[in-house]
């Protein structure tokens, strides 16, 4: 009996080690270093809006970029993602919810113009992290030049 047994895990441990040798390994941490993004953000040109990606991680269904914001945006509405924005430098009022009048497909699942009526506005400082879920209509206003955000979209599953 003990012969048999010592057989069965002489056999099985091969299938074993590569089971384990196959499986995906861990995500690795990623750390954007505040100094890195000041850098990032000081390098970005005025305009009415500029961005620079800071990350991808398509495992996640994640992707990250680095925006300044000089002038208001139009309201937008995503079906697809959630929209995380952590404000890194200035001020803006973020005009969400209610109903949008007068946008238009850009790519599917993706609309843009228009205007939203009966919205909710919140006036978001540095520090703030805002989540917006996929399919609420938003749009930032900043209250001067030179906002910046760093935006999170998150992938519906």
């Amino acid at each position: 009996m003990r012969l048999l047994l010592v057989t069965l895990i002489a056999a099985a441990t091969p299938a074993l080690v590569s089971a384990q040798a196959s499986t995906t390994a861990p995500a690795a941490v990623e750390i954007l270093p505040a100094a890195r993004l000041s850098t990032m953000s000081n390098a970005l040109p005025a305009g009415a809006m500029n961005s620079v990606s800071v990350g991808q991680w398509e495992r996640e269904g994640l992707t990250g970029m680095l925006g300044r914001r000089d002038s208001d945006g139009v309201p937008e509405l995503h079906e697809g993602f959630t929209d995380i924005f952590v404000v890194q430098r200035g001020t803006a009022t973020l005009r969400y919810g209610g109903t949008v009048a007068g946008n238009k497909v850009t790519t599917p699942g993706e609309w843009r113009g228009g205007a939203i009526q009966k919205g909710t506005e919140a006036v978001l400082h540095p520090g703030d992290v805002v989540v917006i879920p996929a399919g609420i209509p938003h749009q930032l206003l900043p209250a001067g030049a030179d906002f910046v955000y760093l935006t999170f979209k998150v992938a519906k599953h």
